[in-house]
């Protein structure tokens, strides 16, 4: 009996052990298929994490309105480039619109988002492979270019160009290239862009290459600039600008009946420095904006001198930037200083250039109405240097107009230009204009244009312009 209890016991406490054995195995199973799984999840999770950070970082990378790589790709990139391959040679180019502005004016800023989206779908065509390219501002590009000579680059800056050329044919896409070849990599890229856009800012529309490589030259110019710009600040507080007055004389009377206000800058070291030296720099930047409010008030000042000194004021004309034509603010200071200075509108004849009515806009046109309403005597000044728009003026409240030098140099020697200056000038006379000739220096152009109707003449021929101080 005792036999069977102890055989009992041990077959109840094998079968014990064997459902605890069994249990155990099926736990390790569920644990290990348990682990399996979060495995399999951990897995699944940081492959959405990494093409979730794929996509942040091609967000991240991306100019979300051309869809092309943007600046912080392109400084990444670029290091990555520089690290991985020191020994390469490297060219940096970048380029911009230089016409967007025109484009944006006359066809409207949705052509002008379609214009930059296309210029960018063309860099990115034409850079595929392993090519750095961006789009680093609104209307600047970049490329970094990898062991490629001068004729490399410079045709590829002619396919671009070409492409850009075919955009519409209406609308031609004019692109100017600065090129930096990268002679130290350890450089900041964004100083190497720097440079690139600095030689490209040396491009002009009328050149006939769209393109420039940085040099130390273009560098020095671009630091003379620079310091002339910073000191152009003080050199009005100290009016180091001077106002000059060339006379205008009637070609019938030979009377004195206006005078043009002419600048210089009494530049220490220098002497007196004529407009073409530092004009165009001021007419880059906003600085020609103050350049003009300083001279319009000169100009009050003079003409207030003389009336209190019981002298009768001759018209002075003051010279109207181009930039003053996108807003018309400055006609309200114009008028703020004719009621300061007492003095009446007849007294102010303004010239505003004739590059400043090319593809004239709305805004443009109603601030030239808004003048003329405001009692301000209007002339086109420069007239003949680049497209002679008579049958635009006449749409506009225009009193005169004054045929550039150039105009007068380039036709002044032959019977085929002086019959151009005859036609020009009847013409003028049919739609009512008074009509100025500058640039007279000798007396058989005096007689000429005379005998052809010109009102009034003005040049050496007559008086160099004169320092009143």
């Amino acid at each position: 009996m005792l036999v069977y209890i102890i055989i009992f016991a041990l077959i109840v406490a094998v079968a014990i052990l064997g459902y605890r054995l069994y249990m155990t195995k099926s736990y390790y199973k569920y644990d290990k298929d348990r682990l399996n799984k979060v495995e399999e999840d951990f897995a699944k999770k940081q492959s959405d994490s990494e093409e979730a950070l794929e996509k942040l970082q091609k967000i991240a990378y991306t100019n979300a309105t051309t869809n092309i790589w943007n600046i912080d790709y392109f400084l990444a990139k670029s290091e990555e480039a520089f690290q991985r391959e020191p020994g390469a040679s490297y060219t940096l180019l970048t380029f911009n619109i230089m016409n967007i502005g025109k484009i944006n004016q006359l066809f409207g800023p949705t052509e002008g988002d379609k214009v930059v989206y296309f210029t960018a779908q063309t860099l990115k065509n034409a850079l595929k492979g392993t090519n750095i390219y961006a789009q680093v501002q609104s209307n600047l590009f970049c490329l970094l270019l990898k062991n490629k000579t001068e004729a490399d680059v410079l045709e590829l800056v002619n396919s671009l160009t070409k492409t850009l050329l075919e955009y519409d044919e209406s609308i031609q896409i004019k692109a100017a290239f600065g090129i930096y070849q990268i002679t130290d990599i350890k450089m900041p890229v964004l100083d190497m862009i720097n440079q690139a856009n600095l030689a490209q800012k040396f491009v002009k529309e009328s050149d006939d290459a769209n393109y420039q490589f940085f040099t130390d030259e273009l560098n020095q110019r671009f630091l003379e600039n620079k310091r002339m710009s910073e000191e152009m600040e003080k050199a009005l507080e100290e009016h180091k600008f001077v106002m000059f007055l060339q006379p205008m004389i009637d070609l019938h009377s030979y009377k004195i009946v206006s005078a043009e206000a002419l600048v210089r800058w009494d530049y220490p070291g220098k002497g007196m420095l004529s407009p073409y030296a530092f004009l165009p720099l001021f007419e880059s930047t906003s600085l020609i904006q103050k350049l003009d409010y300083y001279m319009w008030e000169e100009c009050c000042k003079t003409i207030r001198r003389w009336i209190d000194n019981k002298m009768e004021p001759v018209p002075i004309t003051m010279n109207i930037s181009p930039a003053h034509l996108q807003s018309s603010k400055f006609i309200d200071y114009l008028s703020s200083l004719m009621d300061r200075y007492l003095i009446q509108k007849k007294w102010i004849v303004l010239e505003l250039p004739e590059r400043g009515l090319t593809n004239i806009s709305e805004q443009a046109g109603n601030i030239i109405r808004r003048l003329t309403e405001e009692g301000f005597q209007l002339c086109i000044d420069n007239f003949g240097s680049i497209s002679s728009p008579l049958n635009l003026l006449k749409d506009f409240p225009i009193q005169r107009i004054k045929l550039d030098r150039s105009f007068l140099a380039r036709n002044a020697t032959s019977g085929e230009g002086l019959e151009i200056i005859r036609y020009l000038i009847a013409m003028a006379k049919e739609l009512d204009f008074t009509v100025i000739t500058e640039g007279i220096e000798t007396a058989e152009q005096v007689k000429f244009l005379v005998e052809i109707g010109c009102d009034i003449g003005q040049g050496y021929y007559f008086s160099k312009p004169v320092d009143l101080r």
